[in-house]
């Protein structure tokens, strides 16, 4: 396991385990508080995944998610495209709240509230980020905003979703992706840990998706390479629940699986039942509405489904009800956990 894979902001580390209640990171175990991952797909259409009615692209790791959890069919982002989204979600407030109307890439996230990470970092957890980022400015990255270990980005390949690791050998990003995350798991699995999984899959272009992903699937076309892609994000489902099961921390974890916007109709990814999409169709509800799937044996029920509204900024409060922590008061979101079960 090559740990040079993340950056470790050591002083923020210590500066949270001073100000944990719960004693030094280092030197606790999970115990009863419930570890967290929030897997935020890029682009990732309501109608491209099995829990929601997908019949050409298989996603058996994210149906397993489904089964052991609740499929929220009526989860909404609150302002498309991913940056508003993503700096909804961390903040667990409406980006107009802080200014942020449209796009507005590099407008700053407030700086007198506590980005999810930091809230969970001042709580005792150790805190992990993989991935894309694209919330506040330049000098608000990751380490900046509560994430204690980034993965590095490796360096690219040949095209957008290739990369060149360490050992030189080329790879897929999103399973480079996958395998960082479960490193993340593996070296904290003794420790209450927060990982922000958000892979820049499944944005286009797909154009060089490998056969062996594509071939997995019945899509046709254009959409067989948008399909290949969501494959990969599957395989990487299952990493995540191989290595909590290894560890059986499976009934300790909140995993959260949801997308910044709806589907990309120019990469044929689908919103069915219901139409639109990133670029054209973006009056129509499927640029806002997402896959979220959210799973928690033994305190959310199993293989059910939650027709009433819920959005991505709900998520912050639901983890700060989930490990019994006051939520912060700039929240616009609610705990989701009541409804669901």
């Amino acid at each position: 396991m090559d740990r040079r894979r993340f950056l470790k902001n050591t002083g923020v580390a210590v500066a949270a385990a001073s100000l944990s209640p719960f004693g030094a990171i280092a030197e606790g175990g999970s115990g009863s508080k419930p570890n967290v991952v929030i897997m935020f797909i890029d682009d990732l259409g309501y109608g491209d995944t099995g829990p929601f009615g997908c019949k050409d692209i298989p996603t058996p790791h994210l149906d397993r998610l489904a089964e052991e959890g609740v499929v929220c069919t009526q989860s909404y982002i609150t302002n498309p495209p991913c940056c508003p989204s993503r700096c909804s979600l961390i903040m667990g407030m409406y980006g107009q709240h802080f200014g942020k109307y449209g796009m507005s890439r590099g407008l700053p996230i407030p700086e007198d509230k506590p980005t999810l990470a930091e809230f969970m970092r001042d709580s005792g957890y150790v805190t992990g980020q993989v991935g894309k980022w694209d919330i506040g400015t330049k000098l608000q990255g990751p380490p900046a905003r509560g994430f204690m270990e980034v993965a590095h980005k490796p360096p690219k390949g040949r095209s957008k979703y290739f990369c060149v690791k360490e050992d030189g050998e080329t790879a897929w990003l999103t399973d480079v992706n996958g395998e960082q995350m479960v490193e993340f798991v593996e070296r904290n699995k003794d420790k209450p840990f927060f990982m922000y999984w958000s892979p820049e899959a499944v944005h286009s272009s797909h154009a060089d998706t490998p056969a062996r992903l594509m071939n997995r699937t019945s899509a046709r076309g254009k959409r067989k390479k948008l399909a290949g892609g969501i494959v990969a994000v599957d395989d990487q489902v299952g990493k995540l629940l191989e290595v909590l099961d290894k560890h059986r921390l499976r009934d300790k974890t909140l995993v959260i699986f949801s997308s910044d916007n709806g589907a990309n109709p120019g990469e044929e990814g689908s919103s069915a039942p219901y139409r639109g999409g990133k670029g054209n169709g973006t009056q129509q509800i499927g640029w806002t509405l997402i896959p979220t799937v959210i799973s928690w044996p033994g305190t959310i029920p199993k293989g059910k489904r939650y027709d009433g509204l819920s959005c991505t900024l709900d998520f912050y409060a639901t983890v700060a009800a989930a490990i019994g922590k006051p939520a912060p008061p700039h929240l616009d979101g609610v705990d989701l956990v009541p409804y669901l079960r």
